[in-house]
């Protein structure tokens, strides 16, 4: 299910490359004179944004003091009829049920209202298409790998029918120009590859002129142009190859997403690890950036309707080409979220963790809770799994977990049990991992008790910084999500980074090997379907304005757990499913205690 990109090079079109004319249809001469002259220069329409959706709750009021544990009256979710939504979905209602109740009676929580998560309303807002001509992507001060493939220009335009896209070089005379009926334009390749080239040391701008052609009597309308949309190309390349998921919203437990891998110099995409429509892969992750060497971990569940949705652990040596399914020491074999030490003797991983999903209702109001989750570790060498001594609280959950770049301490999502995910806070904290011993926790200054949550750290590979998302509440699919930035010894004031947008998601994200980049999922295009963007980091940690992964195709999906690998990874599809198959058999890992025997 795919609706496609306009294509670049459809309709009328034309060249004007560094003075030489190549016409590719049409009469060259007679479209070439319908922009000659001078063009009226044209704003864009203001707000560029609908206010944000007001629902009216009155038919939810009912719910208002009702659990939403419990059986719904007739109304809007009655039970009784087999096409009724619930509430909730998962098998941990129960167990989040009695958390949530707990915490009320301590007087730590609210009642767990039916109608809360519908309290809580997205803040997303559409984009309002400007009637006049304006360039809606790229953004303005745009900056491009050097290494990513063409680009397309988009712009709203409901007066004229015809356009004619112009990029230039600042302090040059250079220019292309092509000539199109659609209102958008892709670079061709040997464009693109000259431009790469040539605005690596000076600014780039794309202009559009449009004009409305009208019977023959009668003459064209008003020559009109935008404004100059600036860019560059980086000095820096990104990583090659992007591996990543695709999901279709919404959320639920019956979920089937395949993993693919995407070579961002082209458009081609490859099978990384495919679901066959039996499987979920959660949580992909890497030891090393290097896509030839380290350790491989996913999350695997045998979704097959009538299973008992078997769960274990993916383990895979890239590097000799051999890996195995493990089977945890633990009663909740969950094992989400995980992080490999940089050598890749060791996986964190969120241990005895429950997941239960909400039903949605518009855009962004879905929520995600966890009634238990713990810091587990998974020693490979020693085929022993332990949880980690003072990340293990169970009045909290700890999730999210993300080494140090010297392996010595670990950061990860913290928050007390019990709570609304609506109202879920999340700290992030770091622990000392000494050997297996673990440590007191300390909260990090600036990402924790802000009155907001905190989550998703990742350190960036040149040492330099921590990344995390900070959201309104909760953890997934927050459409108040922003990448915020601050110190990797966490000693320092976090700041948000330029690259977010404050209507629509900006949460999963991944660093590039050197330091340089962060590829990250959002949902700015339309609020439901989040895809991939790429932003500069500079050496003060701020970040330049956020481009597309360029895509030709784009599915009714959701983008998400980017991974940037410096290459391709050497993984042979059909042998890493047979591997993680449920068919295969699953090594038992043995339980550790806490003196290390």
């Amino acid at each position: 299910m795919t609706r496609r990109g306009g294509q670049a090079t459809r309709g009328l079109f034309l060249f004007v490359a560094l003075g030489a004319l190549h016409c590719q249809s049409g009469n060259p001469s007679e479209l070439e004179v319908l922009f000659a002259g001078p063009a009226e220069l044209v704003e864009p329409d203001s707000p560029a944004h609908y206010s944000r959706p007001q629902y009216d709750l009155a038919s939810y009021e009912a719910y208002d003091g009702q659990s939403f544990f419990s059986d719904a009256p007739a109304g809007p979710f009655a039970e009784g009829r087999a096409d009724d939504p619930h509430w909730i979905d998962g098998a941990a209602r129960g167990v989040l049920d009695a958390t949530m109740r707990q915490a009320q009676q301590r007087g730590e929580a609210d009642y767990p209202s039916a109608a809360l998560y519908l309290l809580s309303p997205s803040v997303y807002r559409e984009r309002r298409a400007s009637r006049s001509l304006h360039i809606s992507y790229p953004p303005d001060g745009a900056v491009f790998p050097p290494n990513l493939c063409e680009p397309r220009v988009d712009w709203d335009d409901a007066v004229n029918d015809l356009w004619q896209v112009t990029v230039g070089l600042e302090d040059t005379s250079a220019t292309w120009s092509a000539i199109t009926e659609q209102r958008q334009w892709r670079f061709p390749a040997p464009i693109w590859d000259q431009i790469r080239s040539l605005a690596q040391n000076r600014e780039a701008w794309i202009q559009v002129k449009g004009i409305r052609r009208l019977n023959a009597d009668a003459g064209p309308s008003t020559l009109q142009a935008s404004g100059k949309v600036h860019f560059r190309i980086s000095e820096w390349s990104a990583d090659d190859c992007i591996v990543y998921r695709i999901v279709v919203p919404p959320f639920n437990k019956r979920k089937t997403p395949s993993t693919y891998s995407r070579d961002i110099g082209s458009f081609e995409v490859s099978p990384f690890l495919l679901a066959r429509d039996n499987y979920c892969y959660n949580c992909h992750t890497f030891s090393a950036k290097t896509g030839d060497t380290g350790m491989l971990s996913v999350q695997v569940r045998f979704m097959s309707p009538g299973s008992k949705l078997p769960v274990y652990l993916g383990i895979y040596d890239i590097e000799r080409q051999q890996g195995w399914k493990a089977k945890l020491p633990f009663d909740i074999q969950m094992s989400t979220f995980m992080a490999w030490s940089p050598d890749g003797k060791f996986l964190a991983f969120s241990a005895n963790q429950q997941l239960v999903t909400f039903a949605p209702t518009v855009f962004e109001t879905q929520f995600a809770g966890e009634p238990t989750s713990d810091l587990a570790i998974y020693d490979v060498e020693a085929e022993t799994a332990f949880l980690l001594p003072g990340a293990d609280d169970p009045d909290r959950l700890e999730l999210l977990p993300r080494w140090s770049m010297d392996g010595k301490r670990i950061v990860f999502g913290s928050a007390a049990v019990g709570l609304h995910p609506a109202k879920t806070l999340y700290d992030l904290q770091e622990i000392a991992f000494a050997d297996g011993d673990g440590g007191t926790r300390r909260s990090v200054p600036g990402a924790s008790a802000n009155g907001r949550s905190n989550y998703f750290p990742r350190f960036s590979p040149d040492g330099k910084w921590l990344s995390y998302c900070q959201s309104d509440g909760g953890i997934l699919m927050k459409s108040s999500s922003d990448i915020f930035l601050l110190p990797a010894d966490s000693d320092g004031t976090p700041h948000r980074l330029e690259s977010n947008v404050d209507f629509a998601a900006d949460s999963w994200h991944s660093w590039s090997s050197d330091g340089h980049w962060l590829v990250f999922a959002s949902k700015r295009d339309d609020g439901i379907y989040a895809r991939l963007y790429l932003t500069e980091i500079d050496a003060a940690g701020h970040a330049s304005p956020a481009i597309r992964l360029p895509l030709k195709e784009e599915p009714l999906a959701s983008f998400n757990i980017p991974e940037f690998v410096a290459q391709r990874p050497h993984i042979d599809e059909p042998e890493l499913f047979d591997i993680v198959r449920v068919e295969a058999l699953a090594r038992e890992v043995a339980a550790r205690d806490r003196r290390g025997q």
